[in-house]
């Protein structure tokens, strides 16, 4: 019975207002090493040239599967590099305000990543005669890239 009142007494001394900040820091640090900021799901590609031929190369695929197409080649041309938008942090120190990337583990805070825009896309196909191919190929870029079809050029091969 002596434990019972010993751990009763602890914390009745322990105030809630502590006991509820513990517990947030508790599930703030869980989500952040939990990778929650990151999604794992989606893959982050090294640099443009990388993103650019993982998109061709789906295309290409893709694209030669439409009835009538025939061998086809993808080029894409976009528009500048990726952003990238890091977790700052801000410090003021004799009334100059520092701002620098905020780190977990060592490793720096993305907060999010955007793809260069797509600013052009040239299809070089077999079947690209055929007016009925050219317009499957030119739906199926528009709506796969989520670009307008003036952007997009078919040419025979």
């Amino acid at each position: 019975m002596s434990e019972k009142k010993g751990i009763k007494k602890f914390f009745s001394k322990i105030k809630i207002e502590y006991l509820i900040v513990i517990a947030l820091t508790a599930i703030c640090l869980i989500f952040v090493f939990s990778g929650v900021f990151n999604k794992g799901e989606e893959k982050t590609y090294s640099n443009i040239d990388e993103y650019v031929n993982t998109l061709e190369n789906k295309l290409k695929k893709n694209l030669s599967l439409v009835d009538g197409a025939g061998k086809v080649s993808v080029i894409i041309s976009v528009e500048s590099g990726m952003e990238t938008v890091l977790a700052t942090v801000k410090t003021t120190e004799d009334n100059t305000v520092k701002e620098e990337p905020f780190t977990v583990g060592g490793k720096t805070v993305v907060i999010t990543e955007t793809y260069p825009k797509i600013i052009g896309v040239v299809i070089v196909a077999e079947g690209a005669n055929n007016l009925s191919v050219r317009v499957s190929l030119i739906n199926a870029v528009s709506v796969f890239l989520n670009i307008d079809s003036n952007k997009i050029q078919i040419l025979p091969m």
